[in-house]
């Protein structure tokens, strides 16, 4: 799994900044993730710096009606399933998805595998069949995004917060995860007990003749009334029909769905912000934390501390040496600028240098001529705006040594 949690910042002057990131998980298996810190920048103390928080890829939202099929969508890559290869899926909603695209399977909210009823989804993957309600408010509950690289690719697809049928307050979580090339798994964050009228549910597969089927072992979760929190099941193909199914740690995978996903942030126990992006401004080295909830339950955390040194470089020998040859303003991620501007004065207040782009350094020269100015103390101006239209600036000197 990889892009868990990821925490990028934007600074807005200049001073050397750092991260260390740490990477906490409230489930009991470990995740594997990869955080990035952004590209490591320079601002001065006590200017604002913005911390963003995120997490996985952005989901495609399937809005649906009850009982229905939706698709068929692309999977992204060629999927094998039962010895033969596609490329497009379609959803159940009531927990399901197909390879085939058939409407007069959505009505259908449990079966007992296999099962060769007309009515019956086939060429299908169950993750948690039951009898769901997609078109409560707050829709919608089904998402799916491709993730990660060839030959490394994921097809997820998640039901997250869906409310049950008969049970308006219980809601499920859970993924089905089609692995490029031909593994399956399902990894349920909360699937509780609905005692309404149709109160079973079922994972396993079905081919598209529904005589074969694999299930879990000692047929559990196959039309029976389970609850279960923080289960992982993978299905490897054995032969061309039938897969090997194994008990695997549950670990959700990093898609990001829609509005069914909180920030906070904080410094030490101080609330500092429910918004997924904070501007501070430390004045000194200091940790700041922050969580992500989805689906109202799967929390994960990540601190990043800002590191502020106080020197200020102030000198700079325009010589030739390969050394503290140019006056630069470092650190300002330049595809986040929108503007930018810096001056700098000679002692009788006459400009001798400006830019508008921030890769562009002094060399100690005189714009326009090429002469090079005199040694001595030079003052400099800055001004930018970021792509948040944050606008700012910041002056100083600069000794010129000759």
């Amino acid at each position: 799994m990889v892009d868990i949690l990821k925490i990028t910042f934007l600074s807005s002057r200049y001073h050397y900044i750092r991260c260390a990131i740490f990477l906490l998980f409230f489930h009991p298996f470990f995740v594997s993730a990869q955080l990035n810190a952004g590209e490591e920048v320079t601002i001065n103390p006590g200017v604002p710096v913005t911390l963003t928080a995120n997490y996985g890829l952005l989901a495609q939202g399937v809005t649906t009606s009850d009982n229905h099929v939706e698709g068929p969508f692309d999977i992204g890559f060629p999927f094998t399933f039962y010895g033969q290869t596609y490329s497009r899926f379609s959803i159940g909603d009531n927990g399901w998805i197909s390879f085939t695209h058939d409407v007069n399977w959505g009505a259908t909210r449990n079966i007992r595998l296999p099962s060769a009823a007309p009515t019956s989804p086939k060429n299908c993957i169950l993750g948690a069949m039951e009898d769901y309600n997609p078109i409560q408010a707050g829709s919608p509950y089904i998402f799916y995004q491709t993730i990660g690289t060839e030959p490394n690719r994921r097809l997820v697809v998640m039901w997250c917060q869906c409310p049950m049928v008969g049970c308006m307050t219980n809601y499920v979580t859970f993924q089905i995860v089609l692995k490029e090339g031909d593994t399956i798994e399902t990894h349920i964050f909360s699937k509780p007990i609905c005692t309404n009228w149709d109160n079973r549910c079922t994972i396993g597969l079905q081919d598209e003749t529904g005589y074969l089927c694999d299930t879990l072992p000692n047929m559990a979760r196959n039309s029976t009334s389970w609850s279960a929190e923080r289960e992982g099941w993978r299905f490897v193909p054995a032969s061309q029909n039938t897969y090997t199914v194994t008990r695997i740690p549950y670990s959700m995978f990093p898609i990001t769905p829609g509005d069914k996903i909180t920030f906070t942030w904080y410094e030490g126990s101080e609330f500092l912000s429910d918004q997924q992006s904070v501007v501070v401004a430390p004045t000194e080295t200091t940790t700041y934390q922050s969580f992500c909830t989805l689906c109202s339950g799967e929390t994960y955390s990540s601190t990043v501390t800002v590191i502020v040194e106080p020197y200020i470089p102030n000198a700079f020998t325009p010589n030739g040496d390969g050394l503290n040859d140019f006056f630069r303003i470092k650190g300002i991620p330049r595809e986040n600028i929108t503007l930018f501007n810096l001056q700098i004065f000679d002692r009788w207040g006459q400009q001798v240098f400006t830019a508008h782009d921030i890769d562009m350094p002094w060399n100690g020269l005189m714009q326009g001529t090429g002469e090079p100015c005199p040694g001595g103390v030079y003052s400099w101006v800055i001004y930018y705006e970021d792509n948040r239209k944050f606008k700012t600036g910041n002056s100083g000197t600069i000794l010129l040594l000759r």
